[in-house]
């Protein structure tokens, strides 16, 4: 039976997965960094309850992902597509695609969607992507990130944990459990924007002004509230 479940599990994660190369058109991989910019510029515009300036400033990679599917019975599965960029001297760098998949046990039932915004402040973050995979929770410790513009933080955001996640789901804030997934640089689709050979460690340490107009949305958007 939990050998058959697990066939089920898989097939799930593998279906999500390809939804999100199926929908690799160039006009689309635009459409993913504009959504990214929304999805990023409304978290921002919240009076109140949004990423403390405090945390922005120590940020060193920002990736956001609209509409992050979460399907749950008995397993869970959850897939989405996004981008990421780090600073660079003076800015932030070309955005890179991502996805993220992973899977957990128990009991969880139904269908959801959420816009799920990670913040890297540890300052191995782009050599980690540079190995094209990143397991959240394994290499690179997570915790729910703390609310409010003027929040202060009780202890040392670098020495704490190095990713800070954001989810919200109709609005609202919600409880996404990001740890045991699995980041992956979409090689792919950066290829498809910038060319062929390029790598994630490239386009992370390049000067975002370069990169091309379909990406310059994400950039300028992060320069607004993170400069």
């Amino acid at each position: 039976m939990r050998k058959n479940l697990k066939t089920v599990f898989t097939a799930l994660l593998i279906t999500l997965s390809s939804y999100g190369v199926l929908a690799a058109s160039m006009s689309e991989l635009e459409q993913r960094s504009a959504d990214a910019s929304i999805v990023l510029e409304k978290i921002m515009q919240i009076p109140d309850d949004t990423i403390p300036t405090t945390l922005l400033e120590k940020a060193e990679c920002i990736a956001t992902m609209p509409r992050v599917m979460r399907i749950g019975f008995i397993f869970g599965a959850r897939y989405g597509t996004g981008v990421v960029s780090c600073r660079v001297p003076g800015g932030w760098s070309e955005p890179s695609f991502l996805t993220v998949r992973g899977g957990s046990w128990g009991l969880q039932i139904g269908i959801a969607s959420v816009d799920l915004i990670l913040v890297f402040v540890n300052k191995s973050a782009v050599k980690k992507f540079s190995r094209n995979n990143l397991a959240v929770g394994l290499d690179a410790s997570v915790a729910i990130g703390p609310i409010g513009r003027e929040a202060k933080a009780g202890t040392d955001y670098k020495l704490d944990s190095e990713i800070y996640s954001y989810s919200r789901a109709r609005g609202l804030f919600a409880g996404f459990v990001v740890e045991g997934s699995l980041l992956t640089v979409d090689k792919d689709n950066n290829e498809k924007i910038y060319g062929p050979l390029i790598s994630a460690k490239e386009l992370l340490t390049t000067d975002g002004e370069k990169a091309p107009s379909e990406m310059m949305s994400y950039v300028r958007t992060l320069m607004t509230y993170a400069p």
